[in-house]
């Protein structure tokens, strides 16, 4: 028997499988997801520690150091939260970073292809200060976010600075 053989029959069998575009040709998904996968990309040309970057993140995070995380790839680790609430709760405290690196982190929602998630974007904070008082308010703010990206939101000083 000659080594394609195997090869050439399970494409034989699978040649004539077809699937539909309807939903029921779908598996059912769970209603509950057992983890909140969070997605973390060190920029970086160096080749890094996986095992250091896991754990400094996971102490950063204040998240058990036996959480799940997985390489993907050199400098990107996938971490299994076990509740949402972390995973927001590192993106609202964004950017991180590991040994002056910047870290790019996004959850992994259950509809995206590992290949769908987008870590080219980051959100920065952006501190403008000396400004004159009649120029701290939410539309230089927005104007500023703007020139270096797109604005997300502004905490100003002040409540008087609206």
């Amino acid at each position: 028997m000659d080594a394609s053989d195997p090869v050439n029959g399970l494409i034989k069998m699978t040649s004539t499988l077809d699937f539909l575009d309807d939903e029921n040709s779908l598996p059912e998904t769970p209603d509950k997801i057992p983890h909140f996968p969070i997605i973390a990309k060190i920029l970086s040309d160096k080749t890094l520690n996986n095992n250091a970057i896991k754990s400094t993140l996971l102490k950063a995070w204040g998240i058990s150091p036996k959480t799940p995380a997985n390489v993907i790839e050199q400098n990107t680790i996938v971490f299994l939260l076990e509740r949402e609430i972390d995973c927001r709760g590192i993106e609202r405290q964004s950017p991180w970073s590991f040994r002056g690196n910047l870290i790019v982190t996004r959850p992994w929602l259950p509809e995206e292809a590992l290949d769908e998630v987008d870590l080219s974007k980051f959100q920065i904070w952006v501190q403008a200060y000396g400004l004159p008082v009649m120029y701290v308010n939410k539309k230089l703010a927005e104007k500023i976010g703007n020139a270096i990206g797109s604005f997300i939101e502004a905490d100003l000083a002040t409540e008087s600075h609206r």
